[in-house]
């Protein structure tokens, strides 16, 4: 360790009353993760060794196990499992989609929690809408079809979560508005931000209780294209679908959690962390390995450098957030239970590209002096510069409601290119580049310590 950072946590650190103890804290932590952070290292063992990972199956106890075993390697004061049972999707052989007459092979994934089709396949002609409201304009027509949601990526917004959020919804509900009409099939252009995207995207959907439950398949963006060419063409057009797909629940697994006991005010925790899942193509590598071993490595990075926090910091992995969000369910009734004093979160679950801020969970006036005291830090030397009140991510904001004056920040890096591999086959270790990985480390361990030192001088 540098002598000149020894003698700065001999004065204070841990208190973080001068500004430039903060800046020299800060370009330690940079100069550390750029040079010898070890989440890219992590990472490729994830992914390479143990890869995808939905919940419930044998690679999420895997990555459940060698997590609590890599957790175990650092000076952590406690590291456990916390048991969290889940229901476990399969999907079974691979799925087909063949548009009838040509032969044309499209590229389909079902879509998580789907059911399959009999085990002889279905066809069936295709009605083409944009919107699910438009059924309401069919009416009787979509009876016995299979229905095709086929709604463009908006791609005049920068905010490529925006896009995301404005047709994810049709993605959940579509098969139960379909069925309601009578269809015997749902497909959905993938949500992606490319529009040369023959690789399909997955992703979650549910059924309603007392609606018949059909087959729910996401197209991707190229192969939605053809089948609306071939619809333009010949609107009788007809496809054949076939999946193989089911529920294998429930299993009992866990959340692993390793804990930093904090020298002056224990019993205050800091959770940060990010869900250890993730669907069952490609290898997990943006969602959520970078977020995983990107808050496992800002920790390790502040041990390294010799910290010692004021306050307990909880590193969390949740299972299964991407199909029902049960494991940060769990940790948040537990720590109701255990009437636990959480006073601040950090999320990371939105890739590992270069980093670009943090959204803050907090009041108006916590998040004016989070922009005019930290924000500084951050942006004229890092290019960090995203501090806006905002969502505090999906695993966090589960339990958000059992602590609402928790403080809460979601790490937001560059959003232009998560959305052209999230949830597909695209998504492995070699798409994700070690500098913005190590560079999002860094941003994320010195929130991480200026939450710690400063977080009771934050606004009432």
């Amino acid at each position: 360790m540098h002598k000149l950072l020894l003698a700065l946590a001999t004065i204070g650190l841990t208190s973080g009353s001068f500004a430039q103890t903060d800046t020299t804290m800060m370009r330690e932590i940079y100069r550390h993760s750029l040079t010898k952070g070890e989440a890219y290292d992590d990472l490729r063992y994830l992914t390479k060794e143990i890869g995808h990972r939905i919940a419930g199956s044998d690679r999420a106890e895997k990555a459940v196990r060698w997590s609590e075993s890599l957790m175990k390697t650092l000076p952590f004061d406690r590291v456990y499992l916390q048991d969290v049972t889940v229901p476990y999707w399969d999907r079974g052989a691979p799925e087909k989609a063949i548009l009838v007459g040509n032969n044309d092979t499209l590229q389909v994934l079902a879509l998580g929690g789907s059911i399959g089709t009999p085990k002889e396949g279905l066809e069936a002609e295709v009605l083409e809408v944009e919107y699910l409201s438009e059924l309401q304009d069919h009416g009787e027509n979509v009876y016995g079809k299979i229905v095709f949601v086929n709604k463009p990526w908006d791609e005049s917004l920068v905010e490529t979560g925006m896009a995301y959020g404005l047709n994810t919804a049709q993605r959940s509900r579509g098969p139960a508005e379909v069925a309601k009409f009578g269809g015997v099939a749902y497909l959905f252009r993938s949500l992606s931000s490319s529009t040369r995207d023959d690789f399909p995207h997955t992703g979650g959907t549910r059924y309603v209780e007392g609606i018949d439950s059909i087959p729910a398949m996401a197209i991707s963006v190229v192969s939605a294209e053809r089948l609306h060419t071939a619809l333009q063409q010949n609107p009788k057009s007809k496809v054949y679908l076939e999946q193989h797909v089911g529920w294998k629940g429930p299993v009992q697994t866990h959340n692993v959690i390793a804990e930093w006991r904090g020298s002056e005010k224990p019993d205050e925790i800091i959770t940060i962390g990010g869900h250890i899942d993730s669907w069952d193509v490609g290898e997990g590598a943006h969602d959520n390995g970078t977020g995983t071993m990107g808050t496992l490595d800002a920790i390790r990075t502040l041990m390294k450098l010799g910290y010692k926090p004021k306050h307990t910091i909880r590193l969390v992995f949740y299972m299964n957030e991407e199909n029902g969000v049960h494991g940060a369910t769990r940790y948040g009734e537990l720590a109701e239970e255990n009437k636990e004093k959480i006073i601040a979160a950090i999320e990371s679950d939105a890739g590992g590209f270069a980093p670009r801020g943090f959204d803050i969970k907090a009041s108006r006036e916590s998040v004016d002096w989070i922009q005019s005291t930290w924000k500084p830090l951050f942006e004229q030397q890092y290019w960090v510069s995203r501090f806006l009140q905002g969502s505090p991510g999906v695993d966090s904001g589960i339990w958000a409601k059992q602590f609402p004056n928790t403080v809460m920040f979601n790490f937001r890096p560059d959003p232009h290119r998560y959305f052209d591999l999230h949830h597909t086959d695209k998504d492995v270790f070699e798409a994700v580049d070690r500098r913005e990985l190590q560079s999002g480390v860094a941003a994320i361990a010195s929130l991480l310590y200026l939450v710690d030192s400063q977080i009771d001088q934050l606004p009432k």
